[in-house]
């Protein structure tokens, strides 16, 4: 790019003006923190001031354990879609050879007239640009405060494409939006890593500020405590690799049984889980309690076909006991002064992990109390009035029925 001039950036008077789009981006811009919305305003901004641009995206690397990055893209007549790149992108054709291999590796502007493209050197995108009747592209680098490098991009179907006044107002627009997309992104991707690695219940009451300890609710629930069995001789037999995948099979298909009927992990401990349904309405005990007898028998239904897959792999199966029970706790962010933990404090929690131990003995793969069954539609086969560790009574228990 050429040295920014006034006259480049503000353009003569037959000519667009970066000077109002400015203005909106640090007055309202600045407040929108959603990037479709911001996307949409820009583009809409951009024609007022009657810039020619007719494709608009900006694209952010992120830290986040699925993802790779995260980006916005405007096309004019259709609007703005988010869209995000898995980890591994970087290795596809789509990467490989584009614009925006270009941008990070070399941290500079890549800028391409469309008309006559070479089928050998051009990447593929710009081909697909070409046959949707855009003239020029463009892809500026996206310099955050943190020294990381995104990019935005640009592209026209006016038939002359960007003039050099163009390309200077483009380039000054990514310092202007630089930033806001820097402060969208690090919400992003801090919401991204609490959800990951805390729960996407946690990370909001950590955002709305409960963040001293001893601050927390009692919320009423019903809790999934399951726990490996033989998890100790598998240790000690297992390679790592194998034990790593054993236990991510088990995770996964318990996490993902538990999040489609609203449950949400808010412990891995060791090799047990720890869930909750939380009840937030009054008067939705049975649905709620339904819901968390119906993952359980979806986790047992998906890791058994997982079981046959390791079977013929010669691997040993995922053996599994799992209690339910419906009860009110504390949850609370608890721990020492300089290292906190959001944690779930009260007998629920206990009599939950206690009806798994059960599992064992009783030689079935989910327990359920009697506080549970109470809400649940589904048969179930009562076990009986038995003695739970280190909880006074007898207590009456129910397994699934056959």
């Amino acid at each position: 790019m050429r040295e920014l001039s006034r006259r480049g950036l503000l353009g003569p008077e037959d000519e667009w003006s970066l000077a109002p789009v400015a203005a909106w981006l640090m007055i309202e811009g600045r407040r929108i923190a959603e990037p479709v919305e911001l996307l949409v305003g820009l583009a809409a901004h951009l024609d007022a001031a009657g810039a020619r641009v007719d494709r608009l995206g900006f694209t952010s690397a992120t830290l986040h354990p699925q993802l790779r990055a995260w980006g916005c893209l405007w096309r004019r007549g259709e609007g703005a879609v988010p869209f995000t790149g898995p980890h591994g992108v970087e290795s596809t054709d789509a990467f490989i050879g584009s614009p925006t291999q270009h941008v990070y590796q070399r941290q500079r502007a890549y800028r391409r007239r469309l008309e006559a493209l070479d089928t050998e050197r051009d990447h593929v995108l710009l081909h697909e640009l070409r046959a949707e009747g855009l003239t020029d592209y463009l892809a500026l680098p996206l310099e955050f405060g943190s020294g990381a490098v995104n990019f935005l991009t640009a592209a026209t179907e006016a038939p002359r494409g960007f003039s050099e006044d163009d390309l200077d107002r483009l380039a000054a627009l990514a310092n202007l939006l630089a930033p806001l997309v820097e402060i969208i992104h690090a919400r992003r991707m801090t919401l991204g890593l609490l959800d990951a690695f805390v729960g996407p219940r946690i990370g909001e009451r950590i955002l709305r500020g409960q963040v001293k300890r001893g601050d927390g609710d009692l919320i009423q629930a019903a809790f999934w405590y399951s726990d490996l069995r033989g998890f100790t001789t598998l240790s000690e037999a297992l390679p790592a690799v194998q034990l790593l995948q054993l236990l991510n099979d088990y995770f996964e298909n318990c996490a993902a049984a538990a999040a489609a009927r609203g449950g949400e992990i808010l412990q891995f401990i060791g090799d047990a889980i720890l869930i909750v349904f939380e009840i937030v309405q009054p008067g939705d005990e049975a649905s709620v309690c339904e819901d968390a007898l119906d993952a359980a028998v979806d986790a047992l239904d998906s890791i058994a076909v997982v079981n046959h897959r390791r079977r013929h792999a010669g691997l040993p199966k995922i053996d599994f006991g799992l209690g339910l029970h419906l009860g009110t706790v504390t949850h609370a962010n608890v721990g020492a002064p300089d290292r906190l933990a959001f944690n779930v404090v009260g007998p629920a929690v206990n009599k939950t992990a206690r009806l798994q131990e059960l599992t064992k003995h009783a030689g079935v793969p989910v327990i359920v109390s009697q506080e549970l069954a109470a809400c649940v539609s589904r048969p179930l086969r009562p076990l009986g009035r038995v003695a739970l560790r280190g909880i006074a009574g007898l207590h009456e228990v129910f397994t699934l029925a056959k």
